[in-house]
């Protein structure tokens, strides 16, 4: 696949439209216009995020609540930090994630949770490469408001969200959160059919909470690149993307009653992509126009933010 640079007037439509029109909300409305466009471009690249500490990337998701920020985090044994980039990948500020550690941080998702009308992050300390591990952790905290004076910070109203699978340690880098139901979702990675398993809302955050499997999904895991190493759901709900090292698989839902492990029984839509070097972070333009992607930085090649543009029907 070619990849093309993105003009100026891309960059000037992404900043303008990638909402914080309305801080803050989250629910989205009831389904009042018929599906968007399934067809998306070639990787536009956006530039290059050059910010040395961004090494890892293992999940992005683009804020609700500043226009024109993505949200991206590393992956295991770093700094217990999330940090903001725009749409052409320029640092914004990082943010240290107080009383956390960075075990295997794999996923980040966005959307509502315990107070209505605000916008929350989830991290998701759930890799666990030879399931050794007995429980899990998913730090969750309002999104923060990015100014002048606060690009460098900790977030100090961290709540911690403690979890089992019920059928026995299991890997995953794939966290999802339902905006219609407010329940975490995560996918596991290395069986032969992924494993879904919900969280419903309200979660606890004082006790250990036995995620629910809800099943596998009917697409067999035919080899490593295959596996699930990141996902999105769009900020409408209607929308899922997981990916893996080598594909983009996309589902597209009529209603919200559908759930999302019904959704996944479905044989989903194979988008276009370039595949990056370790690539695991995917995640949706705040206004649906496309969704990005970033890889880890391995050897001397540089780091670049791509865009995938919602192609008109």
């Amino acid at each position: 696949m070619k990849v093309r640079v993105a003009p100026l007037s891309l960059f000037l439509f992404t900043w303008l439209l990638l909402p914080g029109l309305a801080c803050g909300q989250n629910n989205p409305a009831p389904y009042a216009t018929p599906p968007q466009s399934a067809s998306f471009s070639e990787p536009i690249d956006q530039g290059e995020v050059k910010y040395s500490a961004i090494s890892e990337a293992s999940g992005i998701v683009a804020s609700r609540d500043n226009p024109g920020v993505l949200w991206t985090h590393n992956d295991s044994g770093n700094e217990p930090k999330i940090y903001a980039i725009d749409t052409s990948g320029e640092i914004v500020g990082e943010w240290v994630i107080a009383e956390a550690t960075n075990r295997d941080w794999e996923d980040i998702a966005i959307g509502p949770g315990p107070e209505d009308g605000v916008t929350y992050l989830y991290i998701g300390d759930i890799g666990d490469n030879q399931a050794v591990h007995s429980s899990l952790n998913i730090y969750r905290f309002p999104e923060p408001l990015i100014d002048a004076d606060n690009s460098v910070d900790i977030i100090r109203n961290v709540e911690k969200i403690n979890l089992k699978y019920p059928d026995g340690a299991r890997d995953a880098e794939t966290l999802l959160i339902d905006p219609f139901t407010r329940d975490l979702l995560i996918l596991s990675k290395r069986d032969r059919f992924a494993r879904l398993y919900r969280l419903p809302y309200p979660q606890s955050t004082s006790s250990t909470t036995i995620a629910e499997k809800l099943g596998e999904l009917p697409r067999e895991i035919s080899g490593i690149f295959n596996q699930p190493v990141g996902g999105d759901l769009s900020p409408d709900g209607r929308e899922l993307l997981i990916k893996s090292y080598v594909e983009v698989l996309y589902w597209q839902r009529e209603d919200g009653e559908t759930s999302i492990f019904e959704l996944m029984q479905q044989e989903p839509k194979i988008l276009p992509y370039t595949a990056e070097p370790q690539g695991e972070a995917i995640g949706w333009a705040a206004n649906n126009s496309g969704f990005f992607t970033l890889s880890e930085k391995k050897g001397n090649a540089s780091l670049h933010l791509y865009f995938y543009q919602r192609e008109p029907k």
